[in-house]
């Protein structure tokens, strides 16, 4: 099980056993997203997040909440309750999902990860982390056949092209001081399982997941992501309560 899932199937056990909230979630399956998801919804729960601000350049470009499986058969499963954020942006539009920590940086000690899923490589299709000028601190694209990190302070470059239709990543992002931090991608899915990682220079305020064109209307274009999530410097209690939990997986398995 991916940490993100482990983390949000225990965070309401955590908070209750200790008093403390350890973490902030939001998922596509957020009663939020019920009726729409627009510039008016804020998921999660607790508010570590603001309000998504979306745009799309056109009918060929747009965002939505539906399966990530649809993007093979079946494609990487990143879902909650059978639901990710979507989008796509065709034949030389662009779609984009930007949000920010709730109006405050990323802190120190806390990490901010996700889980995204892909299957094509055309066009450009990814992931920006940036300052509170909007400066693009760590960039992940998806494009020219290729898998590859841009802005890093280190670790830079291609993390390996192998293609398969049923690709999924989670990236986390750990805030280590006030002037960077480290990141770190693990991909999953159709390959064997890999991890990559570096640092990056600035402070994390801000996030933006984009789309843009891609060849045509296909659905195997589409980009998907899922259960963003912050995490406190971890505490003994939480990995001791993390611990307890795998031992009991391993059990009923």
């Amino acid at each position: 099980m991916k940490l993100s899932r482990l983390m949000a199937a225990f965070a309401v056990t955590v908070s209750a056993a200790q008093g403390i909230v350890f973490l902030g979630s939001d998922f596509a399956s957020d009663s939020a997203y019920d009726i729409m998801w627009d510039n008016t919804t804020d998921g999660g729960a607790p508010a570590t997040f603001g309000a998504w601000t979306l745009t799309s350049t056109g009918a060929e470009a747009g965002l939505f909440i539906g399966d990530s499986t649809s993007l093979a058969l079946p494609g990487a499963d990143i879902n909650m309750s059978g639901e990710s954020f979507g989008m796509f942006g065709h034949t030389g539009q662009t779609s984009e999902a930007l949000r920010d920590f709730n109006g405050n940086s990323l802190g120190v000690g806390q990490t901010f990860f996700f889980d995204m899923a892909v299957n094509f490589r055309n066009g450009n299709k990814g992931f920006d982390l940036r300052d509170s000028l909007d400066n693009v601190l760590f960039n992940f694209n998806v494009g020219v056949d290729d898998y590859v990190v841009n802005n890093a302070t280190t670790g830079s470059g291609t993390i390996g092209n192998t293609y398969s239709d049923n690709t999924a990543f989670q990236l986390s992002f750990t805030q280590t001081s006030g002037t960077g931090g480290t990141w770190d991608i693990t991909r999953s899915g159709g390959v064997s399982t890999s991890d990559d990682s570096g640092t990056y220079t600035g402070v994390a305020e801000n996030f933006k997941f984009y789309e843009s064109q891609t060849d045509n209307g296909s659905a195997q274009n589409n980009l998907f992501f899922n259960s963003l999530t912050v995490v406190p410097e971890p505490s003994s209690a939480l990995l001791g309560l993390l611990g307890a939990t795998l031992l009991l997986r391993r059990r009923r398995i």
